[in-house]
């Protein structure tokens, strides 16, 4: 099993006394996020991973702030506000989130919970049934594309098991300021064998009655997973999860007066328009694998969602029918080079997504008759990628990667009739960049990793942040780009006795077009939050991380993260 801070762990395969065990040599851990799966300690990047029993032991299990609170370098914060979301941010990427994720690529159980715009929805994810995550710090528009904080995958665990095993968890809970309010979590887990296979069927459901004044939530899941062996080398592994959430509440923002005088409130205007959100989300995929006798393996995944939400702002009613689906393939293989080891994976990514998009003015929670907007919406994206892992010495591997992103995004007005005052504001961006990678990892022993490496990374707008225009016209904003940048790492992990396992890196990002979000004062636009490139930043950081194991059974973990996140040129122009 691996550490929390990931590491290279090895067995002591020397000749044992006659009276001992037979001593056997486990196979390298590996991780999966980086495309590759190489040995821990050939990766120059900061990875880490979260078990299961941190993720969902004696916890709520609401939201990925409680998994994502002992990793370094990750800020996850819950705001209690279960329409919005939860803000997460890795290295400061991200935090320009007002709803769901950004910056970071988020997969389940390695289908795309991201969209091909860069816009990260929770809402097919049943925390309680994840047995492990990997989080990969820093970045990653060289492997995943369009994002530039690193990548969050979590994964489910549908084992064999040699007959039905049934598994109930029933949480409740209240709040110290209010104990007549409440919040109820069940989960239902099944695991059954499927023919030569297995599968794993969750349901779950989340009542949740907030201590502030309109927070009610009710979310409720199915998801459903189902592993096939086809043949020798070959397997099937397929995902189906629905998530109906009917009730998600906005309770608002406060201003500090108002937070001095009841901090239980809601803004009275998040309460006149009844805001908050209703989600059916649907999503599938199947990954087809196939592990090569001489080493290596090819994959192939096919994946589609279904998203209708429902939406009462402060300043709108948003009605949106998303459809999205896609493609993923990789192919990695054992090449030498003479005397020299090297591991090549090639493939690409293929996302597209439709989003019918009508917004009415809100009246009390419905939409009324007048129509603000009415478009239809394509985001498409296609990345072809390389990496390659070069053994230089049995000690240290150099690995690089390159790929290429073309991000279009097509608007189609359908707000008729057509006019001075309201022209046909369809039209077309297209944005695409080149990513790349390298990175070196030296294992001076079996304890020890020291990497670093240096790449490149880029960030669109989403459709929501191309959407809100500041002039209220529809399309999508003109002048809005995607944010770059370069990334710097230098770190060290490793495994002390057997008993300590720590990681060190120190980062830096040089920003450029950094994407921020900036609102008008009520009564201009309540709520409303557009978005506009403002210059250039430098984020900074130290991270650290270890496990100690005081006695069998018993681990003390830590985490100390230093941030420096500024300006080195800002112009708004908002």
């Amino acid at each position: 099993m691996l550490p929390r801070p990931a590491s290279a762990q090895q067995r002591d395969t020397s000749p044992p006394p006659q009276d001992s065990l037979k001593v056997y040599t486990l196979p390298p851990a590996v991780v999966s996020v980086t495309r590759a799966n190489p040995p821990i300690s050939k990766i120059p990047l900061a990875v880490h991973l979260v078990e299961k029993t941190e993720i969902s032991r004696g916890r709520p299990t609401w939201g990925l702030d409680e998994a994502l609170a002992t990793v370094p370098g990750v800020y996850a914060a819950n705001r209690y506000n279960l329409s919005l979301d939860q803000r997460i941010s890795i290295r400061g990427f991200g935090a320009r989130s007002a709803f769901a994720v950004r910056g970071i690529k988020v997969l389940l159980d390695g289908i795309p919970q991201t969209l091909p715009d860069g816009q990260g929805q929770l809402t097919n994810l049943e925390l309680g049934a994840a047995d492990r995550i990997e989080v990969l710090r820093g970045s990653s528009s060289a492997l995943f594309g369009n994002a530039s904080g690193g990548v969050i995958s979590i994964w489910t665990d549908p084992a064999a098991p040699r007959q039905v095993v049934e598994e109930l968890r029933v949480l409740a809970g209240t709040f110290d300021r209010h104990l007549d309010r409440t919040w109820t979590k069940w989960q239902s887990s099944t695991s059954f064998r499927a023919g030569s296979g297995s599968a794993l069927v969750t349901l779950s459901q989340l009542h949740y009655a907030g201590q502030r004044q309109h927070s009610d939530a009710d979310f409720r899941n199915v998801n459903s997973r189902l592993h096939l062996p086809l043949g020798p080398g070959w397997s099937l592994a397929a995902t189906a999860d629905v998530g109906w959430d009917p009730r998600a509440d906005n309770p608002g923002a406060l201003t500090a007066l108002e937070m001095a005088r009841n901090p239980d409130s809601a803004a009275a205007i998040n309460i006149t328009t009844v805001a908050g959100k209703q989600v059916t989300q649907a999503q599938g995929g199947v990954t087809v694998r196939r592990q090569f006798a001489s080493g290596g393996e090819a994959a192939l995944t096919l994946f589609g969602l279904t998203r209708d939400l429902k939406n009462p702002t402060t300043f709108a009613y948003i009605d949106l029918g998303r459809l999205a689906y896609g493609a993923r393939a990789t192919i990695t293989r054992p090449v030498s080079l003479g005397s020299v080891r090297q591991r090549l994976s090639a493939g690409f990514d293929f996302q597209r997504q439709r989003d019918d998009r009508l917004n009415h003015g809100n009246s009390g929670g419905r939409p009324d008759t007048v129509r603000a907007l009415d478009q239809l919406e394509h985001v498409t994206e296609v990345g072809p990628f390389l990496q390659s892992a070069v053994e230089l010495t049995p000690h240290v591997t150099v690995t690089g990667g390159v790929r290429y992103d073309w991000v279009s995004f097509d608007v189609t007005d359908r707000l008729t009739p057509f006019t001075t005052q309201n022209p046909d504001d369809s039209g077309r961006r297209l944005m695409n960049a080149a990513s790349g990678s390298v990175g070196i990892a030296a294992t001076p022993s079996d304890e020890v990793t020291v990497y670093a490496n240096v790449g490149t990374s880029f960030e669109t707008p989403t459709t929501t942040e191309l959407t809100n225009r500041p002039s209220g016209a529809g399309g999508f904003n003109p002048d809005l780009q995607p944010q770059r940048a370069t990334n710097f790492e230098v770190g060290v992990r490793g495994d002390i006795v057997g008993r300590l396992n720590y990681s060190v890196a120190l980062f830096q990002a040089n920003v450029r077009d950094e994407l921020i979000g900036y609102a008008y004062p009520p009564p201009a636009s309540p709520g409303r939050v557009f978005f506009q490139n403002a210059g250039r930043a430098r984020h900074r950081g130290v991270e650290l991380g270890a496990e100690l194991e005081l006695v069998s059974g018993l681990n003390l973990i830590t985490s100390w993260t230093y941030s420096d996140f500024r300006y080195t040129s800002y112009s708004f122009a908002g």
